[in-house]
């Protein structure tokens, strides 16, 4: 049996292709690391560049300055394969008509004389990669020089439309991929962006960015005045195989203002009604992170599930006069994150925010209306990042099943 497999055809394939796939070294179908004089200026990519199969930076160079690594000159289709740590797969087809990019000697360059979007869609599959780390040498920094890389063998298709339209597949799915990280990335760094705006800095009382119509100064209140804040120290409770609607929410259920599921605990409806009458969840209640990672804090929705808190976690019922996804996002904000990073860097065990502190927390507060107004907002904006991250994970999936589906 060869090193991938006697298998000659792929379990899915485009209509009318039949035959079996050859198998070629990749030296026999990619010229390595060719030959090339380089420009007196340049755009220079070293490993930081990519990540995943995107370009994500580049920086000018001059020859005699440039560094030694930079030796790489990219021609159009050429694939640059990273040979340290390849299992991350920091891979780059090189797709502009340009002829000033220069690439690092961490990467070995190939010149394919098949199609280019097929051969690197093959080198991103995990039996590649495996075969690839087979054959590195180290340990923490795993590499691989171009000579073994060049003998590795791969079943390409011999007719060349179909290593066409299996190519155009992987370029059609990456740049689906690559949008959807781009927008969730922007969005991401737009709910940032606000939570340094719309919150008033250390010694003001204003934020810098406002909804229309409010223009009152923010009041500081202690958080025990406007909300009810319980915790529990009980043992952890026993945990059920299957799953059930009754959940206990642990330090790890949360994250950036939200809960997930999935990392809640699911115990038995007695072990439910033992814990639950002190620290029973409601719709609205915040829960909150008392030791690390302190601070991560989330609203409780309504859903199919039942909460109750778990060990290290605060449950705060909020009053009348302040709104649950405000206090939420409260936590986000500098000012609180700020004293966070100060507990951290004083402590010298386990830092925590313990229910004493929590309570005389002083909250920078507006009115109702305008609490309601800001938390409607980063709602909104966690719904997009959610979206954005399921849509990209699905995309992602997709990819690596046919990865595995469309290769010998």
């Amino acid at each position: 049996m060869n090193e991938m497999g006697e298998k000659s055809k792929p379990d899915i394939r485009f209509a009318g292709f039949t035959e079996a796939w050859e198998q070629h070294e990749l030296g026999d179908v990619a010229e390595f690391n060719p030959k090339s004089t380089l420009p007196d200026s340049f755009e220079y990519v070293d490993l930081e560049s990519v990540v995943g199969t995107d370009l994500i930076s580049h920086r000018t160079e001059l020859r005699p300055t440039a560094p030694s690594r930079a030796q790489r000159l990219a021609r159009r289709g050429d694939i640059f394969y990273q040979t340290v740590r390849p299992y991350q797969k920091n891979n780059y087809l090189f797709d502009f008509p340009c002829n000033d990019y220069v690439f690092s000697t961490g990467y070995a360059q190939m010149r394919p004389s098949i199609d280019s979007r097929f051969l690197f869609s093959r080198l991103q599959e995990e039996l590649f990669v495996k075969a690839v780390l087979d054959r590195c040498t180290g340990t923490s920094y795993p590499a691989i020089n171009a000579n073994d890389l060049s003998e590795i063998e791969v079943k390409v298709p011999c007719d060349k439309a179909e290593q066409i339209k299996i190519g155009a597949t992987f370029k059609s799915l990456d740049h689906l991929i690559t949008l959807h990280q781009r927008e969730h990335d922007k969005t991401v760094n737009i709910k940032k962006a606000m939570l340094e705006k719309m919150f008033p800095k250390e010694g003001e009382d204003k934020p810098e960015i406002r909804f229309a119509g409010f223009s009152d100064v923010w009041e500081q209140r202690k958080l025990s005045s406007m909300a009810d804040v319980t915790d529990t120290m009980h043992a952890t409770a026993p945990l059920e195989d299957n799953k059930t609607q009754f959940r206990m929410i642990r330090t790890s259920s949360v994250r950036n203002g939200n809960l997930y599921s999935e990392k809640t605990d699911s115990v038995d409806e007695k072990t439910y009604t033992k814990w639950s009458d002190r620290i029973r969840l409601q719709k609205g209640d915040v829960v909150f992170s008392r030791e690390a990672p302190i601070g991560e804090s989330a609203v409780i929705p309504e859903d199919e599930y039942k909460y109750f808190l778990g060990q290290r976690m605060v449950g705060i019922r909020s009053k009348e006069n302040l709104s649950p996804e405000f206090l939420n996002v409260t936590f986000l904000a500098p000012k609180f994150r700020n004293e966070v990073a100060i507990r951290n860097a004083e402590s010298t065990t386990v830092a925590n925010f313990g229910i004493p502190s929590i309570k005389s927390y002083e909250l920078d507060v507006p009115s109702l209306q305008e609490q309601r107004q800001i938390g409607s907002l980063f709602t909104a904006l966690d719904h997009l990042i959610t979206l954005h991250q399921r849509e990209l994970s699905k995309l992602q999936n997709m990819k690596k099943a046919l990865l595995g589906k469309m290769f010998v």
